[in-house]
């Protein structure tokens, strides 16, 4: 009668059986992070810990990565980065990314770090991706960085767990995104506050790996503490592409008693868009339809990947961007660049007028595409309160990456299906 979420927490704490509200010690399987680490390690060196951090428990399950603002774009960032080099010298990190620009957790992904049954924790909030390949994953704070990576445990309350049954066709472009917003819409912004989310139905296995990343990211978005997918072949072959590492899906019991469970029809989802400045302030596409817009961005954790892309620029191809919008892309990671390079996808998006950018986080944070007072975007990333891309007085719309590709040639918040269907 277990979850996903409640066996693999179980198995880490080295007990038969656990049950929502329990607290659990729990082994890891991994641990990233990027350049919060250091402040990690100061942390420590302020209370007189020698080293900040003394040791990494397991020099094969720690990851840290250069990231969110890599190359540097300031004096405060080099320098940072400058630490991270040099704690990970001490501290003789085995898996240290440097100039492997790109969003963390894709990096995780790409490179094999994470697989089926793990429990993987890192200091970013949407370590929660990693559920899309059945592990058991999320955010922790700087202090609790450290503590794990210096002793390779975490204490965690088993959380409830809500069942999201997926069925229904998947249409021609990422729904993901479109389910999501549509939860969050539904039920609320605090729909899943401390509990996981565990995706399953044939509606799930009818969409791809980069698809069911989308849905785990954004578990998040609705307060989840865990998001976490069924695996079926698609996942065990994208990760033994990866790496040759063993690894032990979990399955839920039939019989699971969950908090909840919700049913989306897959079929009965459009496009979905969330209007400033709230991720649960959804509406569907046709009532936002001709809101003006300056910036549309494509890229994130949440939608950076080459499905994600590739339909952008299959609405992009013979079209030109509006003139007075700007379209920035920014793959997730050089692995999705160089699946975007063989495909010609650069080539598409440059002659619509876009901005094909370097992989990384900046533009779904402000670091890049800044927007000014008064400024309107709409973009395929992770979130839109006031100030996330800039300007507090500015306003950010959420879309699917096909949505925000139409919406740019349009030169307002447009549907994608009059090209797409």
């Amino acid at each position: 009668m277990a979850s996903i979420v409640e066996k693999v927490l179980a198995k880490k704490a080295g007990r038969d059986s656990v049950q929502p509200g329990d607290f659990v010690n729990a082994r890891l399987d991994g641990v990233m992070g990027y350049q919060s680490f250091v402040s990690a390690v100061e942390h420590g060196l302020a209370q007189g810990i020698e080293g900040g951090v003394p040791r990494v428990w397991d020099p094969e399950k720690f990851y840290l990565i250069v990231e969110h603002n890599q190359p540097a774009s300031s004096k405060l960032q080099a320098d940072r980065e400058l630490k991270l080099r040099n704690i990970a010298k001490a501290l003789r990190v085995k898996h240290f990314y440097d100039v492997t620009c790109g969003v963390c957790h894709q990096i995780m992904v790409d490179k094999g770090h994470v697989v089926p049954g793990e429990l993987i924790l890192g200091s970013d909030s949407h370590t929660v991706l990693y559920g899309a390949l059945n592990a058991v994953s999320t955010g922790i704070g700087e202090t609790e960085l450290a503590y794990a990576v210096t002793f390779g445990e975490m204490w965690l309350r088993v959380p409830d767990t809500i069942r999201v049954n997926l069925k229904g066709r998947a249409p021609q472009w990422p729904v993901a995104k479109d389910v999501i917003l549509w939860l969050a819409g539904r039920f609320g912004a605090d729909f899943a506050q401390y509990k996981a989310i565990e995706y399953g139905g044939d509606g799930l296995f009818a969409l791809s790996v980069d698809e069911r990343m989308c849905l785990t990211d954004h578990a998040v978005e609705l307060g989840a503490k865990f998001g976490v997918c069924e695996a079926d072949q698609e996942v065990f072959e994208y990760v033994k592409s990866r790496t040759d590492r063993d690894f032990q899906p979990v399955v839920p019991d039939p019989d699971t008693v969950y908090s909840e469970q919700v049913e989306v029809d897959l079929d009965a989802i459009g496009p979905q868009i969330a209007a400033p400045h709230s991720f649960d302030n959804v509406f569907p596409v046709e009532d936002m339809r001709g809101i003006r817009i300056d910036q549309a961005v494509i890229g994130s954790c949440a939608n950076g990947r080459f499905e994600d892309l590739k339909a952008a620029a299959e609405v992009l191809k013979g079209r030109r961007v509006h003139p007075g919008v700007r379209l920035l892309v920014s793959p997730a990671s050089w692995d999705v660049y160089k699946q975007c390079l063989q495909a010609g996808l650069p080539e598409i998006f440059i002659d619509a007028g876009a901005q094909f950018l370097d992989p990384g986080c900046q533009i779904c944070v402000g670091y890049r595409g800044y927007l000014a007072d008064g400024e309107v975007c709409i973009s395929s990333s992770t979130r839109n309160y006031a100030g996330r891309m800039g300007s507090p007085k500015a306003s950010v719309y959420l879309g699917n990456p096909a949505t925000v590709a139409f919406s740019a040639v349009k030169g307002c918040i447009a549907d994608p299906r009059e090209v797409l269907v």
